[in-house]
């Protein structure tokens, strides 16, 4: 077979160029340390460079995660030791004004110092994080927990109804925080000033105190509050709802009808409510009033001659908001001296097991997030490991190969000039 002499040459240009492109790719490698830099270099380590690097991506943020989690809880810990010293203080303070032998003075003073308390205990159970959260909201974490209702005087809980959580593992989440509600007004009280689930908060306990050494003692009127969380509103447009509310042993019934409306929140409920009762000309039996975001019915009577009771007639009114029908709740009278301070002392005892309770929950939570972060920093060495073994260069290979790949470029280029001397014409 004849070659000419441009073919030969092209040949050992095509031999020098495929030379000096694998010797080009490992420089590349050695420059750089890995073995696979493009998809090109090995589809399939690429693929499972891939995957590996956004698991360790996912596991560094559940990382992020329990360290976010870490910091709100340890403000949680904090704002709860610190309710724990408030409710102890106010024990000693009980017993101290348990003793006859004070004056009126002395109660006085005792009072001025329980109120302080009080205000000390809405600011602990109101307490943000560093980026303005309340951690007792929940999942309305921008919302102030606590505030003062303007009917009642009285602290009641504004947040969410659900706990935040974070994820800290594929399949593991942790609550960054507790409900203001769980922590500081569901708690089991032995008072008559109790509400129909027989709790009260703990501010409530803190003002029967402040009443008592003020000589303040008031019969409590009969109040029923919904369960459920109601800050968006209900929307009847398209159903029948009505339901009756009986007040002061049957003496009074108020039919409300809420068909064909709609409500953005609590207070156009309460509004529309109480407008029916005015014209019913109820409103100086009943009322209807929000308690932080769920709907509150209360009969204006006070003591045991006060009742109100809710009677479902149609619609799921009752059970949207979180009532049972029929559900009812007496007044009580008004308490002696003794007896309050024997029920505050009681329900401080209460309370701070509450606050006992949580600081619990919390020290386990914070002990999970020890374990998983324990856990996920082994998982992200293991896979930067088999991350390596993929994708990193063996260098003493490589360096071998560089030295292989030289030399047969070298030998490649000097063939090339000894072939590029043959020519017949330097014979002639």
């Amino acid at each position: 077979m004849r070659i000419s002499t441009a073919w030969a040459q092209q040949l050992n240009i095509n031999s020098m160029s495929n030379q000096q492109a694998k010797l080009t790719n490992l420089q590349q490698q050695l420059g750089t340390g890995l073995r696979v830099s493009t998809p090109a270099d090995d589809p399939g380590a690429a693929s499972r460079i891939l995957d590996l690097d956004k698991t360790i991506a996912k596991t560094n943020q559940y990382q992020s995660n329990i360290a976010t989690t870490r910091g709100r809880l340890n403000i949680e810990e904090s704002a709860l030791a610190t309710s724990g010293g408030i409710l102890d203080r106010a024990r000693e303070l009980t017993v101290q004004a348990m003793n006859g032998a004070l004056n009126s003075s002395d109660r006085v003073a005792i009072k001025d110092e329980v109120d302080q308390l009080i205000q000390q205990l809405a600011g602990v159970a109101n307490t943000q994080n560093a980026n303005g959260e309340f951690i007792f909201s929940g999942d309305l974490s921008t919302v102030q927990t606590f505030a003062k209702n303007a009917t009642t005087g009285e602290y009641v809980y504004q947040g969410g109804p659900e706990q935040r959580a974070l994820q800290i593992a594929p399949t593991r989440q942790v609550a960054d925080g507790d409900l203001g509600v769980n922590v500081f007004e569901n708690i089991k009280s032995v008072s008559t000033a109790a509400d129909q689930n027989g709790n009260r908060s703990a501010f409530s306990i803190l003002q029967a105190l402040s009443d008592g050494l003020n000589a303040t003692f008031n019969a409590t009127p009969a109040e029923i509050t919904g369960g459920r969380f109601l800050r968006y509103g209900l929307d009847y447009t398209a159903s029948t709802t009505t339901f009756n509310l009986v007040a002061n042993g049957g003496g009074v019934t108020a039919p409300i009808d809420l068909s064909g409306q709609k409500f953005t929140d609590v207070d156009g409920m309460v509004t529309e409510i109480n407008a029916q009762l005015t014209a019913g000309g109820f409103s100086g039996a009943i009322q209807a009033r929000s308690n932080g975001n769920r709907i509150e019915f209360a009969s204006v009577a006070t003591g045991t001659a006060s009742s109100i009771q809710i009677n479902n007639t149609s619609g799921t009114f009752l059970s949207d908001a979180g009532f049972t029908n029929a559900q009812s709740k007496t007044g009580a009278n008004a308490q002696t001296y003794q007896s309050q301070l024997t029920d505050v002392l009681t329900d401080l005892d209460a309370a701070k097991n509450s606050v006992l309770a949580a600081r619990t929950s919390v020290g386990g939570r914070l002990n999970a997030l020890t374990d998983q972060e324990n856990q996920n920093d082994k998982f992200i060495l293991d896979t930067k490991t088999t991350l390596s073994q993929i994708q990193d260069l063996d260098y003493a290979d490589a360096i071998g190969k560089f030295q292989l790949q030289s030399t047969a470029l070298q030998a490649a280029q000097q063939a090339f000039g000894k072939v590029k001397q043959l020519s017949l014409f330097n014979y002639l």
